[in-house]
């Protein structure tokens, strides 16, 4: 397993609402270091572009453009097996840690980059199990808090004297995890090693941004998102998530004849707006470095401005 700590190339995480041009920006950057001489690696940060398959309906950037330019994030799953964070956050780690120059964090996946920066590590060591948690409880009720404070004690001495003033509820969270084969004391971050900077790319014009997002939609619709839809579902289970995704849903129903062509991209733009909101409202709660307008000519030499800095505080 890859840990934190194990690379220290700097990152420079490009966060934001989908379709606001973030993987564009990422491209420009990689390409202004570059003719510089300074190598980088672009990490996709997005949780649909992990599945294999799902390409239209996700907005992946080309096969020509990741040929001329890899691109670490993207289709490393199959929408068949769960995915979850912690196997995005092992990939991440092991692409970073044989990368060199800067890596470049570029999604709106926004729990993906704030857990690599922060360093959140795989829930393994803290196990849980509700009812011997429940049984605990039990035990506290009808006999009072010595005999679990004892128990700890011969399970795990340090445990048990951190805890020792603690609350009865942290108390039993800690003789659970002990119980259950974890260690209580093990730390549950271990943020990015070398320096970090957070940007956001937002567009302030809130009517022309919405605009845009609906116009991506009709091109989806037609470069094919039906027939990627339809391919998708005849070789996965119906139940799969990911077809019930932004833009797989409405094109699914779309073939099946419930919704009208109108009515499916009408719901996909719909639906995708509001994911754009949950995204900027996920984004005003993280420490940012700075925000920066997309569509704003000054933006890329500030991406690149920043990219420099890290790289010059790094050697």
């Amino acid at each position: 397993m890859t840990t934190p700590g194990s690379s220290e190339i700097p990152l420079l995480v490009i966060g934001g609402p989908t379709g606001v041009g973030k993987s564009a920006a990422a491209i420009n950057l990689a390409e202004g270091l570059e003719a510089r001489g300074i190598p980088s690696l672009i990490l996709s940060a997005d949780s649909r572009q992990v599945f294999r398959g799902f390409d239209i309906g996700t907005d992946k950037v080309s096969a020509e453009i990741r040929a001329h330019r890899r691109h670490a994030g993207i289709d490393i799953a199959d929408a068949r097996t769960p995915f979850t964070l912690y196997d995005w956050l092992e990939d991440a780690r092991r692409e970073l840690s044989v990368a060199q120059g800067i890596g470049i964090v570029v999604g709106g996946t926004g729990l993906y980059q704030r857990a690599l920066l922060r360093g959140f590590l795989r829930g393994g060591a803290r196990p849980a199990d509700p009812e011997l948690r429940a049984r605990l409880e039990g035990e506290l009720a009808s006999d009072g808090r010595a005999p679990l404070d004892a128990q700890l004690a011969a399970l795990h001495p340090a445990a048990a004297h951190a805890v020792a003033a603690a609350s009865s509820r942290r108390l039993i969270r800690t003789l659970e995890i002990t119980m259950l084969g974890g260690d209580p004391t093990t730390e549950e971050e271990s943020p990015w090693s070398a320096a970090t900077r957070f940007v956001l790319l937002d567009a302030p014009d809130l009517v022309a941004y919405r605009t845009a997002l609906s116009a991506r939609i009709d091109r989806q619709f037609a470069a094919g998102l039906v027939r990627e839809a339809q391919i998708l579902a005849e070789s996965l289970p119906q139940e799969t998530p990911a077809l019930s995704g932004i833009g797989y849903a409405e094109a699914l129903a779309l073939a099946a004849g419930t919704l009208d062509e109108t009515q499916a991209r009408s719901t996909a733009a719909t639906r995708t707006w509001a994911y754009a909101r949950r995204q900027r409202t996920w984004y005003r709660k993280e420490t940012l470095n700075a925000t920066l307008d997309p569509h704003d000519a000054a933006t890329p030499a500030a991406l690149l401005t920043l990219a420099l800095e890290l790289v010059e505080g790094g050697r």
